[in-house]
């Protein structure tokens, strides 16, 4: 039984999303506190540390594509399922290792590339479950984001200080494989199964997902877009990895960071969700926000080195970068479709986070490459902030790019209306009408 776009079972499907976004967002957003717990089981230094996170998040934005093939394939259910059960069994073996080099593989890639099949999925659903109100759908989805860090951080903490490392991870398994639950909500939707039967029909296999992706390649507008969220998110997930290692380092307990993220989830839970009924109208340009949502985190992050020693302060950052971190995932959706259309939205959103991926994987270790060889915290910050600004103003191009190419069409479509005109009298001659009789020339 099929689901219907913005009506029925389309909400059942939403509140599947948001629970998996509430696991992805702790899993995710409070990754820094998953940073510490490695760095104090295993002593270990902070570049190699560092590593393992920085894979464990550049797998869940890079696994994309798989995610993407897997839907094409099979069904949202299937690649949510499959995720769930991935990211559960990586995280209770982390719990049980005993040599830090094996949690690259529990950790890291078997947890990571779970955790990016469950959050790929819960983007791409929302697409073909809703069309007039997507975008508000989507920013209610990724509050979920928001809930995880606000509610479970605090929650977790608490789970450490008790349970130690391998209760920690063991009880972070069992909540990971909640997201099996979500996904057993995600029935096909009829875009789904029409894209499905498209697909069954032209009997698609490998080398056309490949040659899917080859067109979306040569997308300019696409490229701007994939660079923009490229270098922002090198600077979101460099400051989720250390901005609680930077707290600690500035007088903080773990509790008080605790807090801090938690301010950092409920922000983001209401900036996601306005800043998705914002952009559900037509009148507003998805990219153009994305340039203000980019510049305004950049110069805050900037900015932030030079009160970071103020409890106050710390409070107010994490309110910038939950709320303002998150919000470019309501309208990822509505600018893949904008550029390729709705059949290609699944291939390239997955293509999108092939870039996310590598920006998640290059930030983190950024950071510590600046700590380990001279520099500070706050030079990574400060670092942070300009590759914000610079992903926001590719955000900007490429909206003008697309403006130039509005621009262009229209005066193209002038121009056959005027020799259209011109040629009046000629149809006329050749073929004689009633004076009464008014032609019409159609603006296209």
């Amino acid at each position: 039984m099929s689901t219907l776009p913005d009506r029925g079972w389309a909400w059942l499907v939403l509140l599947g999303s948001v629970g998996e976004h509430i696991v992805m967002g702790y899993c995710a957003y409070a990754s820094g506190m998953i940073h510490i717990a490695l760095l104090e089981n295993f002593n270990a230094d902070l570049l190699t540390t560092t590593w393992i996170s920085a894979l464990f998040l550049a797998f869940m934005s890079g696994s994309g594509p798989i995610a993407s093939t897997i839907i094409n394939r099979y069904s949202c259910r299937v690649a949510m399922m499959l995720g769930s059960l991935m990211l559960s069994t990586g995280l209770v073996l982390t719990g049980f290792v005993e040599d830090i080099k094996w949690t690259f593989l529990t950790f890291g890639i078997l947890s990571g590339i779970g955790l990016g099949l469950c959050y790929n999925t819960g983007l791409i659903v929302i697409a073909f479950n809703f069309e007039k109100k997507r975008n508000m759908a989507c920013g209610i989805a990724i509050s979920g984001g928001g809930i995880g860090p606000f509610i479970l951080t605090p929650v977790f903490q608490l789970i450490y200080e008790k349970y130690n490392y391998s209760g920690f991870f063991l009880l972070l398994g069992g909540l990971a494989l909640q997201n099996f639950v979500f996904g057993a909500t995600f029935r096909p939707s009829k875009t789904e199964l029409a894209m499905k039967t498209a697909n069954s029909n032209r009997k698609e296999k490998f080398c056309d997902s490949v040659s899917s992706y080859m067109e979306i390649v040569r997308s300019g507008s696409m490229l701007c877009v994939c660079l923009g969220f490229f270098l922002a998110n090198i600077s979101i997930y460099l400051l989720y990895i250390h901005y609680p290692e930077y707290c600690l380092h500035t007088k903080s307990s773990k509790m008080e960071v605790s807090i801090f993220l938690s301010v950092a989830g409920i922000s983001g839970c209401f900036t996601r969700v306005l800043f998705g009924m914002a952009n559900n109208s037509h009148n507003i340009d998805e990219l153009l926000m994305l340039f203000g949502v980019f510049s305004l985190l950049g110069l805050g992050t900037i900015i932030f080195p030079l009160f970071s020693s103020y409890t106050t302060a710390k409070v107010m950052f994490a309110c910038l970068l939950g709320g303002y971190s998150g919000c470019c995932w309501a309208v990822v959706n509505s600018i893949v479709i904008n550029i390729l259309g709705q059949e290609k939205v699944a291939h390239g959103v997955g293509y999108l986070m092939m870039y996310v991926g590598a920006g998640t994987f290059i930030g983190p270790p950024l950071a510590g490459f600046i700590i380990s060889y001279g520099g500070t915290y706050g030079d990574s910050f400060t670092v942070a902030g300009i590759l914000l600004i610079m992903g926001g103003f590719s955000c900007l191009c490429c909206t003008m790019c697309q403006r130039a190419v509005d621009t262009k069409e229209s005066f193209d479509d002038f121009e056959f209306t005027v020799k259209a005109d011109e040629n009046k009298q000629t149809i006329q001659d050749l073929f004689p009408v009633p004076s009464s009789t008014d032609i019409v020339v159609e603006w296209l």
